[in-house]
């Protein structure tokens, strides 16, 4: 009681974050599957054209989302000859790039002026037995890098030519591959092996491996180049980490444990946010991190089978899966922390009041859609 006092007449600084944040999850539905249990992959995101792509695994497409509304209207499904699961658009190029089942990479035309939008240019087999899934762009030597994952090997696709010019074998269960523009290597993660691999761009050979110093399993890996910095998306359900990587010095610089046992990680350079599906953290959830320092904000519950996420720049929205039993759609909700970055940010992070940081202070609660999940603090 005579704590309680004296908190009373003193006053009560609330802190400007708290580990959940509710949010309503506004439904996209998608007309060809409705009705069924999703199965969707990567999604990918043109800002400049107001377009969100998924790889819907169900349909055997990649579903076409018109992102200039609100929450999102879905438009068309693009057919590929196999189930597609990983995305990477390259705008200059207006292309979309799909790593599917059957070891191939579909070239989609994503220019709506073109003579044939949206309809599949070319299809590139990587010679593997298992699927090319996870994709990224190296901007300098215009080449996709794949993750063939159940093969153990990254290949590369000269995208002008549209043929594989490389192959890094040897790599164990690889996860995403990402292009680091500082130093121009690519870093590909290795579940299996839980390390990080740093790869010659050019030359496509393995320079060296680095062990993670704590059990991670990582599969997800997103790049602030500003800082040379990273996100490592943990998948290991265990223990439930997320990882800085510093591209500089080679390791890691931080851990936290509010986000883990999850998959797909991104960076918005505009929002100044990663984002990183942690879909089997207690709650599952959407977490938000800052892009520098890096540093945990937030995190939004969803369910779990929200493993992949997009960010829509022009309205402030994240974009991951419905997946419920028996539906399949998106789900859409705001960045709870949008506009709270940089050191405002790292100082909400560590427990300032929402007078200090005026920007870092998501609404108290939120009328939660009907499907989204009972939030459970873990």
């Amino acid at each position: 009681m005579t704590a309680a006092v004296v908190v009373n007449a003193c006053g009560f600084a609330e802190p400007a974050l708290q580990p959940l944040t509710n949010e309503s999850l506004d439904r996209v539905v998608i007309p060809p599957v409705e009705g069924k249990t999703a199965s969707f992959d990567i999604m990918a995101v043109d800002q400049d054209a107001h377009r969100l792509y998924a790889a819907d695994t169900l349909d055997q497409g990649v579903d076409v989302v018109d992102i200039s509304v609100r929450p999102g209207r879905y438009l068309r499904t693009i057919p590929l000859a196999a189930p597609p699961k990983g995305l990477a658009l390259v705008g200059a190029l207006h292309r979309l790039f799909t790593g599917n089942d059957d070891s191939t990479v579909s070239v989609i035309d994503t220019d709506p002026a073109s003579a044939r939008p949206f309809t599949v240019l070319a299809t590139v087999s990587t010679n593997g037995k298992g699927p090319a899934d996870l994709l990224d762009y190296d901007t300098r030597d215009h080449t996709l890098f794949v993750a063939n994952r159940d093969d153990g090997f990254l290949s590369a696709v000269d995208v002008i030519k549209n043929v594989v010019v490389g192959k890094i074998p040897n790599l164990g269960l690889i996860e995403q591959p990402r292009y680091d523009p500082i130093d121009g290597m690519v870093y590909v993660v290795s579940s299996d092996r839980n390390s990080i691999f740093q790869i010659d761009a050019h030359n496509y050979a393995s320079v060296r491996e680095y062990q993670l110093p704590v059990v991670c399993e990582p599969h997800g890996l997103a790049i602030n180049p500003a800082i040379d910095q990273g996100l490592i998306g943990c998948g290991d359900k265990d223990n439930l980490v997320t990882l800085v990587w510093d591209f500089r010095v080679k390791r890691v610089v931080r851990s936290f444990d509010l986000a883990g046992g999850g998959d797909s990680v991104i960076f918005d350079q505009k929002a100044q946010h990663f984002y990183f599906a942690a879909q089997d953290f207690t709650p599952p959830e959407v977490a938000v991190f800052n892009a520098a320092p890096i540093t945990f904000l937030t995190a939004v519950p969803t369910s779990h089978h929200s493993r992949t996420l997009g960010y829509d720049e022009a309205h402030g929205l994240i974009y991951t899966f419905d997946g419920l039993h028996l539906e399949a759609a998106l789900w859409a909700f705001p960045d709870p922390v949008a506009g709270c970055f940089g050191a405002e940010a790292q100082r909400a992070s560590a427990g300032a009041s929402r007078s200090q940081t005026p920007h870092c202070h998501p609404p108290k609660s939120a009328a939660r859609s009907r499907n989204a999940p009972t939030p459970r603090h873990g």
